[in-house]
């Protein structure tokens, strides 16, 4: 059976800002409130995840991810308002290109 796939890649000046990784690690911190908590969900290591929402952060016109370091009631992250935002773009972009990749597998017949 043939079967269409897609994935999206949103760039911003040629470098990939967005795409299934870095929305999952964007989902993943807002569910657990804590960059090491979104690691572990996604099982990557803390590192790999810094590093993605690192990236975004300086690609981004403002930061999609807010910070505090650990202390007494500890660390934790959270998406910034712009973070929210994005990330519903994202998904709208995501859901009429799958809609459109399951029509096309519906009338493309390889």
């Amino acid at each position: 059976m043939v079967e269409i796939q897609c994935h999206i890649n949103i760039k911003k000046n040629g470098t990939v800002f967005l795409d299934s990784s870095k929305t999952s690690l964007l989902r993943a911190i807002d569910f657990n409130g804590s960059l090491r908590s979104a690691a572990k969900h996604l099982k990557i290591s803390y590192q790999h995840a810094w590093n993605m929402m690192n990236e975004m952060n300086h690609i981004a016109p403002e930061p999609l991810v807010t910070k505090q370091r650990g202390g007494t009631n500890g660390g934790g992250a959270q998406l910034s308002p712009y973070g929210h935002r994005v990330l519903k773009e994202y998904r709208f972009i995501e859901s009429h290109v799958l809609l459109l990749v399951e029509k096309l597998n519906v009338e493309v017949g390889l």
